[in-house]
């Protein structure tokens, strides 16, 4: 950086070695040559004459080392000029294309806009409000291409979602192949009933009714209470309905689910094929005969997950989202309250008034589950009964119902329910009456004492009515010495009409 000084230094280095050997050198020669001869050197060096021929030749030689230290000085000086003048003109260079995006645009690629997760596998080639809606091999992922044509030919699909299958990850016949075995299963390999009793049609979910999920239950309305006091003002349905519900479904957002909603209804729309689904099917015996009936059900499954996955892309666009951050369950529900798709549009909220409905947000999920169950007939006052129906409007099961109706009640009366309202109250055991077998057989004595304790109940009987036959016999005889008694004993006990 400072070529003066290297200069200086690289000069006294030199000269400081050469210096250094002059004496020694000098010693060494001065041995093999001849003593000088006078007057030969006076011409040329003042005083040659007292010098040997040797020191001459050290001293000549000496400053020609100076000489060649000059040069070489020289060019290393040249050197780093020409270094730095071109490392200048690439830090230029640089700092001009930094200050021109539209020079430094050229020959790159544009990156992908923030709200699309960058893919190594593709990239986008221009900016967003110029990318095409048509596919291209080697942007898109050669798996998704039937899929994104069928969606560009779709009004109802904005062309500017199709970039979003640039970042996709690769298909998979895990969603498709889930939906299958649950249908397959429940088709053909069904168990049959056994004989034993049927479970109550009142039942629940183990394990949700409990003291511990009342508390999360309550610290939920607590930390909701302002929104809670809105949604009912605005909605017949109950605070104790709506958390219930919640925690039913995501555990109060605690599990939305693990897969993203993106990607699993895509795999679902595109799992037209039964060749697809084959590697998500191993572990079902599926045959030959089964073919029509797999067609025709990833027919009409992969044409729902298409309609729900189109809905996912509107919703995306309308509210500005990335649909690479949306988790949900492997069949593409969403939010705490786990809507799909396509019931967005009509049923969704915004419980927060920030202009976003987000579903992952506790007052949009609230007010949303609200207006779901109202606009399917919730009305105030109704019956368990009434309840119980519009819920299964939300997953058409009874178990599920009962889970929902029993923890609202739980958290209305404080206490842990185990069973919807309308259950049949179930007796205890300490309230059924116990037999004299019953209790022996309970308390875990002997058969030979219970003999015992029997027999010693039956002799005070015996006594009893052998004295019963004694006081009879002793009134017969007295009833024979006085006929006026006779008579009235006989007739106390003969029926009416019949001789004495």
């Amino acid at each position: 950086m400072y070529p003066g000084k290297g200069k200086l230094s690289l000069g006294n280095s030199f000269d400081m070695c050469y210096r250094r050997k002059k004496a020694g050198l000098a010693a060494l020669l001065a041995g093999l040559v001849r003593p000088p001869l006078p007057g030969r050197w006076s011409a040329v060096v003042p005083g040659a004459e007292k010098q040997s021929r040797g020191l001459l030749v050290i001293r000549y030689f000496s400053s020609f080392g100076r000489g060649c230290a000059l040069l070489s000085c020289a060019l290393t000086l040249i050197s780093l000029a020409a270094c730095g003048a071109s490392s200048a003109a690439g830090n230029a260079g640089l700092e001009s294309g930094g200050a021109n995006p539209q020079s430094a645009a050229q020959g790159n690629t544009v990156a992908a806009p923030a709200t699309v997760a960058a893919a190594p596998a593709c990239a986008v080639t221009s900016p967003p409000a110029a990318v095409s809606p048509a596919p291209v091999p080697g942007q898109i992922a050669a798996c998704w291409l039937p899929l994104v044509q069928r969606l560009q030919n779709d009004p109802a699909v904005s062309p500017a979602a199709l970039q979003y299958f640039c970042a996709l990850p690769e298909y998979s016949a895990s969603p498709m192949g889930a939906k299958i075995k649950e249908l397959f299963t429940s088709a053909y390999l069904r168990k049959p009933r056994t004989e034993g009793p049927r479970l109550p049609p009142s039942r629940i979910y183990r394990n949700v009714v409990t003291t511990a999920t009342m508390s999360k239950c309550n610290a939920f309305l607590t930390l909701n209470k302002p929104t809670c006091d809105a949604v009912e003002k605005k909605y017949p349905v109950p605070r104790e309905i709506l958390v219930s519900l919640l925690f039913v479904e995501t555990r109060l957002g605690t599990y939305v689910g693990k897969d993203n909603a993106f990607w699993s209804l895509a795999c679902m729309a595109a799992a037209d094929n039964p060749e697809l689904v084959k590697a998500g099917l191993r572990d079902i015996p599926i045959k030959d005969e089964h073919n029509v009936w797999l067609q025709a059900k990833l027919t009409d499954k992969s044409g729902w997950a298409y309609k729900e996955l189109r809905a996912l892309l509107t919703y995306c666009s309308t509210q500005n989202l990335d649909p690479h951050s949306i988790p949900g369950s492997v069949y593409g529900a969403i939010g705490l309250c786990q809507f799909m798709p396509s019931n967005l549009v009509p049923y969704a909220a915004d419980g927060d008034g920030d202009g976003v409905i987000n579903l992952f947000s506790g007052a949009d999920a609230i007010f949303s589950a609200a207006r779901y169950l109202t606009k399917h007939g919730w009305k105030a006052g109704a019956g368990v009964e009434a309840q119980r129906k519009v819920l299964k409007r939300y997953n058409n099961l009874n178990i599920y119902a009962n889970t929902i109706l029993a923890l609202a009640e739980s958290l209305r009366t404080g206490v842990v329910q185990t069973g919807p309202p309308d259950a049949p109250k179930v007796k205890t055991a300490s309230s059924k009456p116990q037999g004299g077998k019953k209790a022996a057989a309970s308390s875990g004595k002997p058969k030979k004492s219970n003999a015992k304790a029997a027999a010693s109940k039956k002799a005070p009987t015996k006594v009893a009515s052998s004295a019963k036959k004694g006081d009879a016999a002793q009134k017969k005889s007295s009833a024979a010495s006085t006929p006026g008694k006779t008579a009235a004993a006989s007739g106390k006990a003969t029926p009416k009409g019949a001789l004495p």
